[in-house]
């Protein structure tokens, strides 16, 4: 991306310099598609160290999700949260590294097992010297992405969440320009825990657990399952093993869960829940006394329950709603 792009401030640190793409996106139609592109590519360029944080990218890929309830007037507070946000870190400009690297020479070839053998073992010097000859093999393909993710989806409880967002932030408008940044990204999330072994599958479907699920009092598990039954009917090309791996993270999960009591635990009506703006929502959120953490969790969590409602309608927030509000 070019030096005047929000990209290229956000990476100088230059923050004000975004503010007239931040009034062109306001507009919605093309501006605000460009605007999101570059900010969720801008999330996937941070460099992100914490263990057990919420990688920016997974805020503000639920961010564009629950803006595209109003499309034609987007919510400015919001968008403005997702440049604030990714201005508090430190961006890398993945792409340059890796022109740089091979603009000029022949590119030696590398067996896919291979790389994935070595992700698996978690060799990740070898991964890291493979995964470009992959990348240019490939003609810059997205598959690399996808291959990196199915081996992620093997514990999915510590990658399947950040996997969901990744992908579906890269999916938005699919540009070859940003596979290398997307992968690189997601490299660097696995490495933060060793990967166990394949999972068998199992006869399960996530839609036949829906009105289930919906009576979870493990607000997290809900919001795992949200993203996981999201990847299930996506159109991937390892879509078999991905599936295969949420098959089992189900089945482990769900297959002996209790029931909440509705009767013990009414916390909102139905009626109240059909009136709520999701987008609202969202900007009282960010404008909560609370951590970036804690605001992170609240709008992914809104996120996932903003699927679930509109997959199986207001019974499936019934009981969760008042955590947000």
């Amino acid at each position: 991306m070019g030096k005047d792009s929000l990209f290229g401030h956000l990476l100088k640190g230059d923050a004000k310099k975004c503010f007239p793409f931040l009034e062109n996106a306001s507009s919605g139609g093309k501006d605000l598609i460009c605007f999101l592109d570059e900010i969720l590519f801008t999330a996937a360029s941070i460099k992100y160290e914490k263990v057990n944080g919420i990688h920016p990218i997974m805020t503000i890929n639920s961010i564009k999700n629950i803006i595209g309830d109003n499309k034609t007037k987007p919510s400015q507070p919001l968008l403005k949260y997702c440049i604030d946000l990714c201005s508090k870190h430190k961006i890398i400009d993945y792409n340059q590294k890796i022109d740089k690297q091979y603009s000029e020479i022949t590119v030696p070839a590398v067996f896919v097992g291979t790389f994935e053998d070595a992700i698996q073992s978690g060799s990740w010097d070898e991964v890291e010297k493979m995964m470009s000859k992959i990348y240019y093999a490939s003609d810059r393909s997205q598959s690399i992405i996808e291959i990196i993710a199915d081996l992620g989806f093997q514990n999915i409880d510590m990658n399947g969440l950040m996997i969901f967002h990744l992908l579906r932030a890269f999916n938005f408008k699919q540009n070859k320009s940003h596979v290398w940044t997307y992968a690189s990204c997601l490299i660097n999330f696995l490495k933060k825990e060793p990967l166990p072994r394949p999972s068998k599958r199992k006869n399960i479907n996530p839609l036949s657990l829906i009105k289930q699920i919906s009576k979870q009092d493990n607000i997290e598990d809900i919001i795992k399952y949200s993203a996981v039954l999201r990847i299930w009917e996506g159109d991937y090309i390892r879509i078999s093993s991905y599936q295969r791996e949420i098959s089992s993270w189900l089945h482990k999960r769900f297959s002996d869960r209790t029931e909440i009591d509705k009767k013990n635990d009414q916390l909102l009506s139905e009626d109240a829940l059909k009136h709520h703006d999701f987008v609202k929502v969202a900007e009282s959120i960010i404008l909560k006394n609370s951590s970036t953490e804690q605001k992170s969790k609240d709008i992914i969590a809104l996120d996932a329950l903003r699927y679930l409602k509109n997959k199986n309608g207001y019974g499936a927030i019934y009981f969760h709603m008042k955590y947000l509000l």
